[in-house]
Order: C-alpha cells, then sequence, then structure tokens
C-alpha cells in the first residue's frame, strides 16, 4: 500500500477512533426524559444553569413530546435567562409560546417574555446616565411594555399581572424621563420649539410620570426664550397649580433657569425599580 494511502488510514480510523470515544463520554445517552429533567432541574436549583441548560436541551432534542418536554422548554428558558443568555431565553419563551397557546402556564409564558426583555432593556437605560439616555433608542423599552400590556389584556386575573402592571408603570417613567431629556437636550443646543414639542409629548403620553411637573418646567423657559410671555406666564400657573410643593426643589430649578449644576434628582428618583 503506498506511504501517502497508509497515512490517510490512519487519520480516517483516529478520527472514527476519537468520534467513538466522544459518544462513549456522554453519560445521558440512555437516560430516561424523566432523569434528564430531574437532573437539569437540580442544577438549576443549585445555580448551575449552564449545565441545566444543556440537559435541558438534550431532553428536547431526545424527548420533544409530551409534558416533561413542554415544562422542559418553560424550565430551558428560564435558565438561559438566569445565566445571561438573553436572546436564547426570549427564543425559548416565544417558541413555547408558539406552539403552546393552549398550556395551562401560558400566562406564566407571556410574563416571562416580558421579563426577558424588561430585565435587558431597563438594565441597559440604568448604566447610562441622563445625557446619554436622550440618545438611547427607546424602542426596545417600548417592546418590553407591550409584552406585558399583551398579558394583563389576555390575562387579567392571572397571579402575574399585577407585576406586570408594576412594570409597566415604570417602563412609563422611563420613556417619560426619555422625552424630556430629549427636551432638555434641545434645550441645551436652543432648539426651543424642537424642546416645547418634546416637552408636549411627556404630557400628552407620560402625563402620570415623574417627568411632567419637569416638562412643564421645561416649557415655561422655553416659551420665555420664544420670547412667548403669555404661554410662559400660563404654563407656569399649571405647574403652580399642581405641582406647588415642588417649585422650589433642585431639579425644578434646573428645568426652569437652566442652571446645570441643580440637575440632580431626577434620574435617582425614577431607577427605583421593582426586583424580579
Amino acid at each position: 500500500m503506498p506511504r501517502m494511502q497508509k497515512i490517510l488510514l490512519s487519520l480516517g480510523l483516529l478520527g472514527g477512533l476519537s468520534a467513538c470515544s466522544s459518544w462513549e463520554q456522554d453519560e445521558t445517552l440512555n437516560w430516561s426524559a424523566e432523569k434528564l429533567y430531574q437532573t437539569a432541574k437540580a442544577e438549576m436549583k443549585d445555580g448551575a444553569y449552564s449545565s441545566a441548560s444543556k440537559h435541558y436541551t438534550k431532553l428536547l432534542a431526545r424527548y420533544p413530546f409530551g409534558q416533561i418536554a413542554q415544562q422542559a422548554t418553560l424550565d430551558l428558558a428560564y435558565s438561559y435567562y438566569r445565566d445571561g443568555e438573553t436572546e436564547k431565553a426570549q427564543a425559548e419563551i416565544e417558541n413555547f409560546i408558539r406552539t403552546y397557546p393552549q398550556h395551562p402556564y401560558i400566562d406564566y409564558a407571556y410574563y416571562m417574555r416580558g421579563v426577558f426583555a424588561y430585565e435587558k432593556d431597563v438594565s441597559i437605560f440604568d448604566r447610562l446616565n441622563p445625557i446619554n439616555l436622550a440618545q438611547t433608542d427607546p424602542q426596545p423599552l417600548k417592546q418590553a411594555f407591550n409584552y406585558f400590556d399583551e398579558l394583563v389584556r389576555r390575562f387579567p386575573q392571572s397571579e402575574y399581572a399585577e407585576d406586570a402592571r408594576y412594570r409597566m408603570l415604570f417602563i412609563k417613567n422611563l420613556l417619560g424621563q426619555h422625552e424630556l431629556e430629549i427636551a432638555d437636550y434641545y434645550m441645551r443646543k436652543g432648539a426651543y420649539i424642537a424642546a416645547v414639542n418634546r416637552a408636549k409629548g411627556v404630557l400628552e403620553q407620560y402625563e402620570q410620570t415623574p417627568s411632567t411637573p419637569y416638562a412643564l418646567a421645561l416649557m415655561t423657559r422655553a416659551y420665555r426664550e420664544l420670547g412667548e410671555q403669555k404661554l410662559s406666564q400660563d404654563t407656569y400657573r399649571v405647574l403652580e397649580l399642581n405641582f406647588a410643593g415642588k417649585l422650589q426643589e433642585a431639579e425644578i430649578q434646573h428645568y426652569l433657569s437652566g442652571d446645570i449644576s441643580k440637575k440632580l434628582s431626577l434620574w435617582q428618583i425614577i431607577r427605583s425599580k421593582p426586583k424580579t
């Protein structure tokens, strides 16, 4: 046999032996669905999420049907989430919602879909200071809001509905602040009409959020800068009538005067987010 053929044959045999060795090393090969599930569940309980995810994945590949597979899909999504694999978690939970729309725990699936998006997007906002916040795309956060809103509409009596509403409230607070920070950015650039329009957006879309009095204060100053004294005075009266107790706050004074040194507190107020 030519020397080159011998070498290739040897390499082929080695490759085959390596593959066989790898196959034989999988101790879970003959495990039942129940054993795979209980192993993964125990690992998840111990915080070994990466290992748990691997066992759930093997279970679903070998036993894709039945109640254990359904529960494993939910658990795998949560395991990915706790392991920081947010996109994989989102994909698994979306798959569950599509595949098992009548599942008795489908409300939990809708809830966790919102939680996955919420924690990912809120954590991004949470790391930003107000100036960066104005430059951040709020669309992912709006998507998280929509996920929770769908849960509340579909399952208003769900045990997860109350927490979903609380998270929706916090998201609205963040979105209101986002609009306010953009308005403040325009004020610093001297684009007063754009600032007024953004502040109006806060009042129209996020009226019940902590950003409302600050938007009124900003509009008061913007109208003043535009020479619209009557509009400025009228806006200030609305602020005074509805938020008299806030008029001396440093944050309000920042928006009324433009003194950046007084811009301290609003970000801290809105960041008090609920825990998972």
